[in-house]
C-alpha cells in the first residue's frame, strides 16, 4: 500500500469517526422522536404493562441504536488499527 492510499483511507476514517461522534450524540433522540410521531407510550411503565403496552417499542430502539453506535465505534477502532503500518 502506498503512502497516498494510506493517506486517502485515514482521511476516510476520520470521516467515519467524526459522523460516528455525532450519531452517537444525537442518535438517540432519533427514537424519541419517532415514538412521540407515533404515539407510543414513553413514560416507565411496570412490567405487567410492557406487555399489554407498547412501552418496549421505545426502550428497544433506544437499545438498538446505542448498539449501533458502539458497533460504529469499534468497526473505526479495527479500522485504524488496520491500517498502521
Amino acid at each position: 500500500m502506498t503512502t497516498a492510499e494510506r493517506k486517502e483511507i485515514s482521511r476516510r476514517i476520520a470521516l467515519l469517526e467524526r459522523a460516528t461522534a455525532l450519531f452517537d450524540r444525537f442518535g438517540s433522540l432519533v427514537p424519541v422522536v419517532i415514538a412521540f410521531l407515533n404515539h407510543w407510550p414513553t413514560e416507565v411503565q411496570l412490567y405487567p404493562q410492557w406487555q399489554v403496552g407498547e412501552s418496549w417499542r421505545f426502550f428497544l430502539s433506544l437499545y438498538l441504536y446505542w448498539f449501533a453506535s458502539f458497533a460504529l465505534g469499534r468497526a473505526i477502532s479495527f479500522a485504524k488499527g488496520s491500517i498502521e503500518p
